[in-house]
């Protein structure tokens, strides 16, 4: 944390976060994520072992954000880890993502999987959601929704919710009202009791259910051609509730299966 970003470095930084501002306006809103060159791969998921950090504002906050990211590759944890699965800590290499934050704080997030995690049935889309932003979902810290939505009679036009079940959605992850200075090491994002009314219902429609359904078959059938394999997909998504879309975060290879 005491070194210093390299001055190009900091200038293809700060260069890339222009072109942002020039699309989304001055005031955007970054995710600022972690991307480890041995994440999920075939003997290891790397998921949560480095950090990400998001509503993120302005030059300093973004250029903190990224060496925060940098240094989130030699924690305890992060070392521990891979010592334990025989990983070379100088060897695994670490990008850093930065995106348009979607505003999901207001409307809501999750996982998805282009098969059933616990069985390994191929024949469902399996979804997680809850209100706010995502990362409650990911780290499986609160009960979310859930929905199955059955590949083949959807592929045949008969686009049907298999199941859901309504979770309890305990709390909810929202941006912090007041920014902190980056350099105080403060979050920029809290965990707030869902209201009862939200708790009570689930956090997408039906409709949103199946279009995030059809996003997996898609992802799923592109990857497997791709790769010339059947390849199930692990992704995430969000909803931006002030522009009132769905977004597709992130797909990689599902690795328990």
């Amino acid at each position: 944390m005491k070194g210093e970003i390299p001055e190009d470095l900091k200038e293809e930084i700060l260069k890339g976060f222009k072109e942002l501002k020039k699309e989304y306006g001055d005031d955007v809103s970054l995710a600022v994520r972690s991307s480890a060159t041995a994440e999920d791969s075939p003997t290891a998921s790397f998921a949560g072992q480095n950090e990400t950090y998001l509503n993120i504002k302005g030059e300093d906050n973004l250029l903190w954000a990224y060496k925060m990211c940098l240094a989130s590759n030699f924690t305890d944890r992060s070392i521990s880890y891979k010592y334990t699965h025989g990983f070379n800590p100088l060897k695994v290499y670490l990008s850093v993502v930065i995106m348009k934050m979607v505003r999901s704080d207001k409307g809501s997030s999750g996982v998805m999987f282009s098969i059933d995690t616990e069985t390994g049935f191929r024949d469902v889309v399996f979804i997680n959601a809850a209100w706010g932003l995502g990362e409650n979902v990911v780290q499986g810290t609160i009960n979310p929704d859930a929905f199955y939505v059955h590949k083949p009679t959807f592929k045949k036009g008969k686009k049907a919710v298999l199941k859901r079940k309504l979770g309890s959605k305990e709390q909810m992850m929202v941006f912090s009202e007041k920014l902190q200075k980056a350099n105080l090491a403060e979050q920029f994002t809290k965990n707030i009791k869902t209201p009862i009314e939200k708790r009570m219902k689930f956090s997408i429609t039906d409709d949103e259910v199946l279009k995030l359904a059809d996003w997996a078959m898609k992802i799923e059938e592109h990857y497997s051609q791709v790769r010339g394999k059947y390849t199930p997909m692990d992704m995430e998504w969000a909803k931006d509730a002030i522009e009132g879309e769905l977004f597709m975060d992130q797909a990689r290879p599902e690795t328990v299966h």
